[in-house]
C-alpha cells in the first residue's frame, strides 16, 4: 500500500539522467497517479526545467551522468531550496547535505517509488536563501559556494542573523546580544572567533573573504552576492533584528 497519496495535491517530479527508461514502470505509475514528471539529460536542462516548473521531489541519477554529484546536488539545492532530493550514485559518493535521500546505483525502480513517497510525506524544507546560500533552518546546514557544512547553535544563530539582514551592517553589540544574550563587550575574541570559523566554513578563501566582510568601528555584514570593492559600500546602518521568515 503506498504511503502518499498522489491525487491529494499537484505533484511533480524531476528526473536528472541519461537513462529514464530503466525506470520506465516506475513513470508508469506516476502517470496513472495524475503525477507530473519531467526529465532532463543534464544540469544545464535541469536547471532550466526548475526555473520553469518548481519540483517537489527532484530525482538524481547521478551514477548515470557519469560525473561527481556533489556540485550537482549543490546546484540543485541552490535553484529548488524547498524541494526533497533523492541521489542515485555509487556507493563511494560522500555524505552531503545539499541531498536528502540516498540511493546505491543500481537501484530498483521500487526502492525509488518508495524514496519519492518518503520524500513527499514529509515536511517541506524550511530554508533562508540568499543568494547562492541555502541555510536549513530545521537541520543548521548551510549550502553555499564553499561547499556543504552542518553549523553548530551559535554558527547557525549568527549566520541566520547575517542573512536575514543581508546588505546592512550589524554591530557587535547587537550580536553579542542576540547570539550570547550578553551586553558585555570588554572581550568579545568570543565573536572573533566564530566569526573566523563562520568563514571557515561559507567562504571559497577564508582569508580573502567576499560574503562576510568587516569593518573596523562599524561591524559585520554578509553579501550574498559577494563584495565589490569597486562599488560604493553597503549601507552602515544597524537595522532592528529581523523577524524569522
Amino acid at each position: 500500500m503506498l504511503r502518499y497519496d498522489f491525487r491529494i495535491m499537484s505533484t511533480h517530479i524531476l528526473f536528472v539522467g541519461r537513462q529514464p527508461d530503466i525506470y520506465a514502470p516506475l513513470w508508469r505509475h506516476l502517470l496513472l497517479s495524475n503525477t507530473q514528471v519531467s526529465f532532463a539529460a543534464s544540469q544545464t536542462r535541469a536547471l532550466r526545467e526548475l526555473d520553469t516548473t518548481p519540483a517537489d521531489v527532484i530525482v538524481l541519477d547521478a551514477a548515470s551522468l557519469r560525473t561527481s554529484p556533489e556540485p550537482l546536488t549543490r546546484a540543485l539545492r541552490q535553484r529548488a531550496p524547498s524541494a526533497r532530493i533523492v541521489l542515485i550514485a555509487d556507493n563511494d559518493v560522500s555524505t552531503g547535505y545539499s541531498y536528502d535521500y540516498l540511493l546505491p546505483s543500481p537501484a530498483t525502480w521500487h526502492r525509488v517509488l518508495k524514496m519519492i513517497e518518503e520524500a513527499l510525506a514529509s515536511e517541506r524544507r524550511q530554508v533562508l536563501v540568499k543568494g547562492p546560500f541555502v541555510l536549513d533552518l530545521v537541520e543548521r546546514t548551510i549550502v553555499g559556494p564553499a561547499g556543504e557544512a552542518r553549523l553548530t547553535s551559535k554558527l547557525f544563530g549568527l549566520l541566520a542573523l547575517l542573512m536575514r539582514n543581508a546588505g546592512h551592517y550589524i554591530g557587535r553589540h547587537q550580536i553579542m546580544q542576540e547570539i550570547w544574550n550578553t551586553s558585555y563587550l570588554e572581550d568579545t575574541r568570543t565573536l572573533d572567533v566564530h566569526v573566523s570559523w563562520l568563514r571557515s566554513l561559507i567562504e571559497p578563501q577564508p582569508k580573502q573573504p567576499v560574503y562576510l566582510r568587516t569593518k573596523r568601528g562599524v561591524g559585520y555584514i554578509f553579501l550574498p552576492n559577494g563584495a565589490d570593492d569597486s562599488l560604493p559600500a553597503p549601507s552602515e546602518r544597524t537595522p532592528p533584528a529581523a523577524a524569522d521568515d
